[in-house]
């Protein structure tokens, strides 16, 4: 009896290196391929679009039959979670907190980060290339390189490509062409700090024959003659071949170290708004009971609609970039606590406050480890009250741009 597959075995890596078009084993490096532990609860499927057509006529004998004909290969969907750790390669140089590489790499999934907010690829596929900058920051704004650190913009017009690979037990499936769409950060107060990762591909394939067991060569499993093999993870050597990044395992500077938790129980956020554009804000810094980060480029694809055919995507395009988020705090009076800031924002008669409005987010706390996002221009809405209990209220929020076009909506900063 063929053998079943347990989703608690899967395993997830991000490469760029296609091995369902012939990409030789010996490709697969640390510098291109990077494993991705996740949670329970992921999903990745690639549906058809269909067309139905029908007949009805009059008669005693009508024809009135239906057929269904598929016109499409819609994109890849994909979604998983997974931890936010931050791993202390926060710097450029120096001898402390910095890989073997000198790219900065501060949290776990850095390379996914760099896939959704930026045109540089994270791998030259022989070489790391970072966008992230020292002291574990990454600002959004357009910026050219620095020493170890890759040049960056933003306001691309269509997001870096990259090949997923689920390794569900004993099948191995390539999502090809995948981008990363949208970041969801989770900070319930009662839980550890997640991402939700979500994205597109432009096929699903299931890998066989000698590209399955170069699959299984590097991540490890049952070849196709029934051997089993061990995964082939390097911490430290970002060259060797056939072999891949470990998720929790970091050399810094030739020292193996791991990536610490997140506790969101710690978590706060520090607002300033000013009512007017005149006149200093007022600063605001409460506990809350739940945070949320949302970071979503929009991605839309472009499939063709050819008769007696089954289309497939050819190609994807960034849309408007949209980075929001929302918090919930317990109503508490004082001059700058939260029932103050309701009154403040629900005061302001004008149309928009982004630019006398920001905020700054501690995933975490203030104290290491945690991961912190700074708005510079945040349009706030309307808040609301919870009625519970403990009365609270809710607000959502959008970030903007300081100027258009600068692409400086965020700068976040991960430490350990």
């Amino acid at each position: 009896m063929a053998q079943l597959n347990l989703q608690r075995n899967t395993n997830v890596f991000m490469s760029s290196v296609d091995l369902s078009n012939g990409g030789a084993v010996t490709s697969l490096r640390p510098a291109n391929t990077w494993q991705v532990e996740i949670l329970a609860g992921y999903a990745v499927s690639q549906a058809t679009a269909t067309q139905d057509i029908t007949s009805l006529e009059s008669g005693l004998a009508p024809d009135r039959s239906q057929q269904r004909f598929n016109t499409a290969l819609n994109p890849v969907d994909w979604n998983f979670q997974a931890y936010l750790k931050p791993t202390g390669l926060e710097k450029t140089s120096g001898n402390t907190k910095v890989h073997s590489s000198s790219n900065s790499m501060p949290v776990a999934d850095w390379f996914m980060w760099q896939a959704l907010m930026s045109n540089t690829s994270w791998t030259t596929g022989t070489d790391l290339r970072s966008a992230w900058q020292d002291d574990g920051k990454f600002s959004l704004a357009t910026r050219v390189a620095a020493p170890n650190s890759a040049t960056h913009t933003a306001n691309f017009p269509s997001s870096s490509e990259y090949h997923l690979y689920f390794l569900m037990d004993n099948v191995v499936y390539q999502v090809s062409n995948a981008t990363v769409n949208q970041a969801t950060v989770d900070a319930a107060i009662d839980g550890i700090a997640t991402t939700t990762w979500t994205g597109f591909g432009t096929n699903l394939v299931e890998l066989r024959a000698s590209a399955r067991d170069n699959a299984i060569s590097v991540f490890g499993g049952v070849l196709n003659s029934g051997a089993l093999i061990l995964a082939n993870a390097n911490v430290g050597t970002m060259t060797a071949q056939a072999a891949y990044h470990p998720w929790n395992q970091y050399s810094a500077t030739g020292t193996s170290s791991s990536a610490n938790f997140i506790k969101n129980r710690l978590s706060t956020i520090t607002i300033q708004h000013s009512p007017s554009e005149v006149g200093g804000g007022v600063t605001f810094t409460f506990p809350v009971t739940k945070l949320s980060f949302d970071y979503n480029n929009n991605i839309t694809y472009l499939t063709p609609e050819e008769l007696n055919v089954l289309n497939s995507p050819i190609g994807q395009f960034a849309g408007a970039r949209a980075i929001s988020g929302s918090l919930s705090a317990y109503l508490r009076a004082g001059s700058s606590d939260s029932a103050q800031f309701l009154k403040q924002i629900v005061e302001d008669t004008r149309a928009s406050s982004a630019l006398t409005s920001n905020a700054n987010l501690r995933i975490g706390g203030s104290t290491a480890p945690y991961f912190a996002v700074n708005l510079p221009a945040v349009h706030f809405e309307l808040p609301t009250h919870t009625i519970d209990d403990i009365i609270g209220v809710s607000v959502n929020f959008l970030a903007q741009e300081t100027s258009k076009g600068s692409g400086d909506e965020l700068t976040i900063i991960v430490a350990k």
